[in-house]
């Protein structure tokens, strides 16, 4: 396909945006910093421009989770900050997995997977899937968060394994972590995934509005040591 072709068949594309907007109040894990966008300059106040400064957590809203995040630099050959991770990792094909079965503290076992491709397709390696809970219905700003923030359903070990054996490039969810609260407290797939080098998108949205397979790009700030990142998230369909 030649330049051309490629640009009006990108621009003839439907875009759904997958990201949460970034605002003051927004729900956060809570370990995590808060976000704050404080006003620098206005011409309100006689400037000749408007102008803010961020305060913020590198995994405030819809954001990428580095292999750093949670593996240490004891394992020099998996410990990779987000400006060491190649943005073509978040270009590729997206599947969308339709788990809005789910109930609260569930998680998605290998066998739900691989029912799901029997049916309609095969994971291959490099893909970036996305596990669409419904979960992000309970986003709202603080003091209406604790639902978004409470028993979210997630992804099996089993079902992690399954997929970093392909290897997928990442998986992604619609709700606060792809781990449950009762898996965070045990046995996460965050190292798992994380150190054969799957990265992990969180807080994305609209992910009901996706057919199975779509275009996604996602595109991380270049931060020097960082564990993560914001990213717009899109999908071409």
């Amino acid at each position: 396909m030649d330049l051309t072709t490629l640009i009006r068949s990108l621009q003839q594309a439907r875009v759904v945006d997958l990201s949460q907007t970034l605002e003051e109040h927004m729900p956060n894990f809570p370990t995590h910093s808060k976000f704050f966008h404080n006003l620098w300059g206005s011409y309100w106040h006689g400037g000749r421009s408007l102008s803010y400064q961020l305060v913020m957590h590198e995994h405030n809203g819809t954001h990428v989770d580095a292999p750093a995040h949670f593996i240490s630099d004891a394992k020099p050959e998996a410990h990779k900050t987000i400006e060491q991770i190649e943005p073509t990792r978040l270009i590729g094909r997206g599947v969308r997995l339709d788990c809005r079965g789910s109930k609260e503290g569930d998680t998605i076992p290998a066998g739900f997977i691989q029912d799901w491709e029997a049916q309609h397709g095969e994971i291959e390696a490099g893909d970036i899937v996305l596990f669409n809970f419904g979960w992000s219905a309970h986003w709202e700003l603080r003091p209406d968060d604790r639902r978004y923030l409470t028993d979210w359903p997630g992804v099996g070990m089993d079902a992690a394994e399954y997929l970093a054996g392909k290897p997928v490039a990442a998986i992604g969810v619609d709700s606060l972590s792809p781990d449950s609260p009762a898996a965070l407290a045990t046995r996460p797939i965050h190292p798992l995934l994380l150190e054969k080098q799957v990265l992990i998108i969180e807080n994305l949205t609209r992910l009901d509005e996706l057919p199975d397979f779509f275009l996604f790009v996602a595109l991380p700030l270049k931060i020097r040591a960082g564990s993560g990142s914001p990213v717009r998230a899109i999908a071409l369909i």
